[in-house]
């Protein structure tokens, strides 16, 4: 069945209530009002299904670091801005993966710059933080100094700390940073929430969340100035949806959905927890953040709480093996949970023995297929020969797996065309070759993956995730059908509007 379509569609209290087939464009009837889109074709709205909606909004502000060419790049933009956070500069972006060569820097580059301005720089997949001596000593961080549980103090031949930081540890800088305001925090979500609806978003799986951030959301939400349906995954990994006394809520614009957890880090940080030695430092076997016996308490707890929706991070194979015995000790005590949702976010680098196991356990893949191109020659440096069991969409659908689609913005780009371009060419940027090509999907598939996968994922694919009488009027229209035109063309297509919950923005 076509997803894309061209006619008449009229909405009645926020639901589709007649389609009437017509070729040459869109119309959105509305009580009165007829809007036009000529050329125009209407797809289910698109849905991010893991992204940071609060990251977004301050990245805009302080996410000037992403692309920088170099760490000199990114030191002339730290001048260029100057404090932001009391006299802390913060900001996030930085990649040494685009540089030359791809080393990690260190607190001595921040030094020669900022001898007495702390400095606290977030990797742009937010899982390393680059600092110079003055945040190390505002911190009390110094060479006797332990690896907090779930992280490490990057350390030098000497064992004096290098000024990076992974996962857990950074959190021992994060504390002294002083807080953002409320207003700060309102300020991002709607202008998150605008440039997503921009590129054609409808609706945002929201992962991490802070507990104190929530009732921002539902005020926005019930003022009418989110722009896109926003469902909380809330922060998890130290029980803080419990210790908030947070609860699943129901909404139109905002619920709050269920609990993520992080059973790993990232590959760029060589964070991801893998099952054998990184090709490219053979010392390391990355991060696991978490125990099989502590994410199952963490699920069990929020079962208790009344979540049926559980996320966990894991990138490494070694990480998504122990959430999937996880999955699976928690199913064998409580045989009665068909209502409950397993997603396994990124889903990166998975063991052929473990994608079985997805379809045994129910476990949703939750993949950001931008990730696969932006990263293919990092991880080939990081993985070798294993890049082979990396980035499966193909193997995923071949086993019965459901695969749901979003950016991780602000990682990567919150456009969703970027993702479903990703998904059909599998192109790396500099090449003219698809990378791993067998495992490429259609575009009505990866459509899927942005529709009705995502909706499925959330337990609401009985209310949207395709275009039919009496669903909610979720809506996304672009300038050309992206289901059928040529896959080079896809990252050209403009978003003309996006329709939701029967509200009309016009963006082209």
């Amino acid at each position: 069945m076509a997803l894309a379509l061209q006619g008449e569609l009229t909405i009645v209290r926020g639901k589709i209530a007649a389609i009437e087939p017509r070729a040459g464009g869109v119309t959105i009837r509305s009580g009165t009002r007829r809007v036009e889109f000529p050329g125009g074709w209407a797809l289910p709205g698109l849905v991010d299904a893991h992204a940071h909606v609060v990251g977004l909004g301050l990245a805009f502000r302080e996410g000037y670091l992403r692309d920088a060419p170099s760490k000199h790049e990114c030191i002339e933009r730290l001048i260029a801005h100057g404090p932001n956070r009391g006299e802390w500069i913060v900001a996030r972006g930085w990649n040494q993966e685009l540089w030359s060569p791809p080393l990690f820097p260190t607190r001595y580059d921040l030094d020669r710059v900022f001898p007495t301005t702390p400095v606290a720089l977030t990797r742009v997949d937010g899982h390393a933080l680059w600092v110079n001596s003055s945040a190390l000593e505002r911190a009390g961080i110094t060479a006797a100094t332990p690896d907090p549980a779930g992280g490490a103090i990057v350390r030098d031949e000497h064992g004096m700390p290098t000024g990076i930081l992974l996962d857990a540890a950074m959190e021992l800088i994060q504390q002294y940073i002083p807080e953002r305001t409320l207003e700060d925090i309102e300020h991002a979500i709607i202008e998150a929430t605008a440039a997503a609806s921009s590129v054609g978003l409808t609706e945002i799986h929201d992962m991490d969340v802070l507990p104190e951030h929530l009732p921002i959301f539902t005020q926005l939400a019930e003022q009418g100035k989110l722009h896109c349906r926003i469902l909380s995954w809330v922060r998890g990994q130290r029980f803080e949806w419990h210790s908030a006394g947070v609860l699943p809520t129901t909404g139109e614009f905002h619920r709050v959905a269920g609990i993520k957890l992080f059973a790993d880090g990232a590959l760029g940080s060589r964070g991801a927890a893998l099952l054998e030695p990184y090709t490219d430092d053979p010392s390391t076997h990355g991060i696991l953040l978490l125990t099989v016996e502590e994410i199952a308490e963490r699920i069990k707890r929020a079962l208790d709480d009344g979540f049926s929706s559980i996320a966990v991070h894991a990138i490494g194979d070694r990480a998504v093996r122990a959430v999937l015995d996880a999955f699976e000790y928690i199913q064998q005590r409580y045989p009665a949970l068909d209502n409950v949702r397993f997603r396994i976010e990124h889903s990166q680098v998975v063991h052929p023995d473990d994608l079985p196991r997805y379809v045994q356990t129910g476990a949703i893949a939750s993949v950001q297929p931008i990730h696969c191109t932006s990263d293919a020659a990092m991880a080939e440096r990081r993985l070798g020969t294993r890049t082979a069991t990396a980035y499966r969409w193909r193997s995923f659908l071949q086993h019965g797996v459901l695969l749901c689609a979003g950016s991780d913005f602000p990682v990567e780009s919150h456009n969703p065309l970027s993702g479903i371009d990703a998904f059909c060419r599998r192109i790396p940027p500099g090449s003219d070759h698809p990378w791993y090509p067998e495992e490429r999907l259609s575009a009505t598939e990866a459509i899927e993956a942005y529709t009705i996968n995502a909706h499925r994922a959330a337990d609401m694919s009985y209310r949207r995730g395709w275009l039919a009488v009496g669903m909610d009027a979720d809506i996304t229209i672009v300038d050309r059908n992206i289901e059928v035109c040529p896959a080079e063309e896809i990252l050209q297509a403009r978003t003309l509007a996006t329709v939701v919950g029967g509200m009309l923005y016009e963006h082209a």
